[in-house]
């Protein structure tokens, strides 16, 4: 999907690059620390600068010569979508299995080893019963997670296997997502970078709702993705009115297990800067305000059927669910999101600046402006986090698309103007080699020549006189005969 720029868009454009440069500093003065020494510690604050734009002309220029040697069809383009896909999901697999079979044991033998309190409160017991958790997406965590101790036992093992599930639910939607929102080639780069980096294939051993908060997420993402592109196609489905509203009811409930959530309805202005292929733009005003009531409804409903079960007030449930956020706002905790992950993140930070870059190229259009605003609200988490149970994998999630969008727009970028430099050289190719003679060449120019007829052509019309060769008399030329009155012409 492709969104046209706006005032509004230089202004989120000036926030990102602003962003980027912090992030960038950050991770080369960590990575000089870690690797080269503390002294001169700032020259590694400076050094991801002039590598940005060395790498980013590279692939431009590199990427730009090779389109013009190389096409790929959509056949080639579609196997190696397929194996991309495959391989990502079956080695990202066996690599988690792996991971788990061989940490559990040393996880649960460690003396010092504790698993976290969502494991002791999802551990099962004889006779106990675990209260409901106030946090809707902590609850339905501790729940799940003892659903699945019920049919596997209480083990480290479990919990990872469980993790493993909600992450390979994750490689799915983000790639839906991606792929839906942005092509093939960003779908299958958030793949790769998800899948394979150590980053968030470390999240298994951390027992606790971030991963499913992540799988949350791009579900909502790719439901509300679908009704945004569906609308501008002015086709049915989540497009239309029944499917704006069962979105809305979808939204929240999502928004009651995590207030977080909200950030979601920041992409429905995608239906005002979204590129239009049918229906009017009052059609999707009209279900953006039926997808927002029922959004409101949704949210109104499992608050009630809350309260249904706890038997309180209404009012008593909604403070009830305000208590967790309103406690984090207090205080927030630093994150350990990036960690000592340097690397993986200075080759995402530098990728997703590429942006910076194609914001200012690129054309009136382009397909990652719609990102600028939910990536910027994240990325705190990296540093200090407000949110009740982590949003440092949101914000992995996000600047991850972001550098999959950067490669892509390096890559792919400016193919208008490659595919107008093919057809004058073609239209250059085509000139016609100048006659040997140059007198005749010059006579050529002047009197156009054509082929000879092979046909043979009618002979010339000869005008002709009629005559008479018997004259009639001046006194003999009657032509009018008078007939008789009651003349029946019967002979």
């Amino acid at each position: 999907m492709t969104y046209r720029k706006t005032w509004f868009d230089y202004v989120l454009w000036a926030v990102y690059a602003g962003v980027c440069v912090i992030l960038l500093a950050y991770v080369g003065n960590r990575i000089y620390v870690s690797y080269v020494g503390a002294p001169l510690a700032t020259l590694g604050t400076f050094l991801p600068f002039p590598l940005l734009l060395c790498i980013y002309v590279g692939i431009r220029l590199s990427s730009q010569a090779m389109r013009k040697k190389y096409h790929m069809s959509a056949h080639t383009a579609a196997i190696t979508e397929s194996l991309v896909v495959s391989v990502s999901f079956v080695f990202g697999l066996i690599i988690r299995l792996r991971e788990g079979l061989l940490m559990a044991p040393i996880y649960e033998s460690a003396p010092s080893f504790e698993p976290g309190e969502y494991y002791e409160m999802a551990v099962v017991r004889a006779g106990a019963e675990s209260p409901a958790l106030a946090h809707g997406l902590s609850d339905l965590f501790v729940r799940s997670l003892r659903g699945v101790f019920s049919f596997l036992g209480n083990s480290m093992m479990a919990a990872m296997l469980f993790q493993i599930l909600l992450q390979l639910l994750i490689l799915l939607f983000a790639y839906l997502t991606v792929r839906k929102a942005a092509g093939r080639f960003a779908a299958c780069t958030v793949l790769l970078l998800l899948a394979f980096s150590n980053v968030f294939i470390r999240k298994i051993y951390v027992i606790d709702p971030a991963c499913m908060l992540l799988a949350v997420l791009t579900v909502g993402l790719w439901l509300v993705l679908s009704f945004v592109k569906e609308s501008l196609g002015g086709k049915g489905g989540l497009g239309s009115l029944p499917g704006a509203a069962f979105l809305g009811i979808v939204l929240g409930l999502l928004c009651y297990l995590e207030m977080g959530l909200l950030l979601l309805f920041l992409f429905f202005a995608g239906l005002f800067t979204g590129k239009m292929s049918g229906g009017g733009r009052k059609r999707l005003v009209g279900s953006l305000f039926l997808t927002l009531a029922g959004s409101a409804v949704g949210f109104l409903c499992a608050i009630g059927i809350d309260v249904s079960f706890s038997g309180i007030s209404f009012e008593q449930g909604f403070m009830t669910w305000m208590a967790p956020y309103l406690s984090v706002g207090m205080e927030a905790r630093m994150s350990g999101a990036i960690g000592a992950a340097y690397p993986f993140f200075a080759v995402l930070f530098l990728l997703a600046a590429f942006l910076g870059f194609e914001f200012i190229r690129g054309s009136r259009e382009q397909d990652f402006t719609l990102w600028f605003l939910p990536c910027i609200l994240v990325s705190p988490a990296f540093f200090l986090d407000f949110s009740v149970v982590g949003f440092g994998g949101a914000a992995l999630f996000f600047w991850t698309v972001m550098a999959a969008l950067g490669l892509k727009n390096a890559v792919f970028g400016g193919q208008a103007e490659a595919l107008r430099e093919k057809i004058e050289e073609i239209n250059a190719a085509a000139v016609p080699i100048p006659a040997a003679n140059p007198v005749a060449a010059a006579s050529a120019e002047k009197k156009p020549r054509f082929l000879e007829n092979p046909l043979p052509l009618p002979k010339k019309h000869v005008k002709r006189e009629m005559d008479y060769d018997y004259e009639v008399a001046e006194t003999d030329m009657h032509y009018q005969v008078e007939v008789a009155e009651g003349d029946d012409f019967d002979l």
